[in-house]
């Protein structure tokens, strides 16, 4: 009789708990939503201390055929890149995936590339890694893959 109401108890309690799983899940998404629309709303505004803000202390940033590189020094100067030439890069994400916990997350998605004033552009694809660190969160790794934009 213990047993079947102890395995009672644990089943509401699981009940219980997925439902407010999935609504937490879908605020972490709204979340994450509102971080892409605000890492498109940086780079409009050529605004480098915010986009620096967006990474944590020690990124890990993996472009195609180069050894990957930690730290800030290839955001900042990529960044810088394109504001130096009054460039343009949007993001948008096709999927996106949350940590059972909530606290990590991977956004894969496509980006576009135009900085006219040096003659490059290209599109790609793009993931990030993120960590929440508190109420926000940090990409903790930068990859992306990209080709000349036709």
């Amino acid at each position: 009789m213990r047993l079947a109401s102890s395995l009672m108890g644990f089943a509401l309690a699981t009940l219980v708990a997925f439902p407010s799983f999935a609504v937490e899940k879908a605020e972490i998404e709204n979340e994450l939503t509102a971080y892409n629309d605000r890492y498109n709303e940086i780079i409009r505004d050529y605004d480098l201390d915010a986009f620096v803000a967006l990474y944590n202390d020690t990124p890990l940033w993996i472009a195609p055929d180069t050894p990957p590189v930690a730290g800030l020094d290839v955001p900042r100067g990529t960044f810088g890149f394109i504001i130096q030439n009054e460039g343009f890069l949007t993001h948008s994400f096709d999927e996106l995936f949350v940590s059972d916990d909530g606290t990590q997350a991977v956004m894969i998605g496509r980006y576009d590339l135009d900085v006219e004033k040096a003659g490059a552009q290209a599109e790609g694809t793009y993931l990030f890694v993120l960590q929440r660190n508190g109420e926000g969160w940090d990409i903790v790794v930068d990859m992306f893959n990209q080709h000349k934009a036709e």
